[in-house]
């Protein structure tokens, strides 16, 4: 009885260890698989701990820790093919760990892809070696040789993700040598701080009137217009109009030459004639208006992305209303607003004596 009762404790743990993974990490544990237990299923190897095993069932492959080959203490994470084994396409066997990734902006690894068992067949083949994150591929290799220092990309996710290494079939036959993807040093890279600069923008035009109906005056255009000035040691060069949003609208990107996400002549004057450089973009109209959910004087904020990770902020300050016309509906002439832009302007559309809106006094 006291070896039952031993035996089923002995596998209680065994249980235990395997699922820890099941509650995420703030990093890898056992990274450089150094740590290890003695796997019961499908065979009886060195297994690493606080890892994971997918497909456990499939007889085609085995997963042990190795010293073969290894770049962080003296193991690595093997998973490999039997020799003599049939495999089809899609075949696979992989470690799997639960990780939180907020902050993290790569997942870092080694990897070595190599061959055994068989002088004939010296060279990794038929196999591709994968890393997943959530079951998505973000990284693959299928050549024989050694990837140290390889990274996928994690940056934007945040909260915990499925972190999955896979050796896969990538054609279908009998397994004539074993061939190996040998895993070693994971670690997380971590999200460098974000560094944030003040701009100075100007938004055009000064004065936005919502208009029912769609239709535009004679004095509007389709774009809200954004001048980005930088300080002293940035480049508006460097700006690239795909980070860059207005209140949340994103600039517009297409085929017009000013339009191109990168900085070109176009777009990249000295627009304002103070001797430094001034970067164009345009915002769609329509979605700006529906943006700016208050009226009257409104502070409107402009980001965007610089390379080694800077953000710049700049602010500015409009006016908008929610018509435009005098109590009869009449629609508001060029003088009127340049009196709004001029800041002489009234909730009524007139000036500071009530005059009606046609540029009168």
């Amino acid at each position: 009885m006291a070896d039952k009762h031993g035996s089923g404790l002995r596998y209680l743990a065994l249980l235990v260890v395997l699922l820890w993974p099941a509650v995420s990490a703030a990093d890898f544990l056992n990274p450089s698989f150094e740590g290890t237990i003695q796997n019961v299923t499908p065979y009886p190897d060195t297994f690493p701990q606080y890892w994971r095993l997918r497909n456990t069932d499939h007889t085609l492959f085995g997963s042990q820790v190795t010293n073969a080959w290894k770049t962080d203490g003296v193991y690595a994470a093997g998973l490999y093919s039997r020799l003599r084994k049939t495999f089809a396409v899609g075949d696979s066997q992989s470690l799997w760990q639960s990780v939180d990734l907020t902050g993290m902006s790569g997942v870092m690894f080694d990897v070595r892809l190599a061959s055994y068992g068989n002088s004939a067949f010296p060279t990794f083949m038929n196999f591709e070696a994968q890393v997943l994150v959530d079951n998505a591929v973000l990284w693959t290799q299928t050549v024989d040789g050694a990837y140290l220092n390889q990274q996928v990309d994690v940056s934007g996710m945040s909260g915990t993700h499925t972190v999955e290494l896979r050796i896969m079939a990538t054609v279908a036959g009998v397994s004539q040598a074993a061939n190996w993807t040998q895993w070693d040093n994971m670690r997380l890279v971590k999200m460098p701080e974000e560094k944030i600069i003040d701009a100075k923008v100007t938004v055009v035009p000064r004065v936005i009137v919502r208009k029912g109906g769609g239709k535009w005056f004679k004095w509007e255009d389709r774009w809200v217009t954004c001048f980005i000035e930088l300080p002293e040691g940035y480049s508006v060069k460097d700006i690239d109009s795909t980070t860059v949003t207005l209140e949340g609208v994103s600039a517009h990107v297409g085929k017009d030459r000013w339009a191109k996400a990168e900085s070109n002549f176009w777009n990249t004057r000295d627009w304002d004639w103070d001797r430094a450089k001034e970067r164009m973009v345009k915002f769609d109209r329509e979605a700006v208006e529906a943006a700016l959910t208050t009226t009257g004087k409104v502070t409107v904020t402009v980001t965007g992305k610089l390379p080694n990770h800077v953000k710049f902020v700049g602010t500015d300050t409009i006016r908008v209303f929610e018509k435009c016309g005098h109590k009869h509906g009449g629609r508001c002439s060029d003088n009127c607003i340049r009196r709004f832009a001029l800041d002489k302007w009234d909730d009524k559309c007139g000036d500071e004596g009530g005059k009606k809106c046609d540029g009168k006094k």
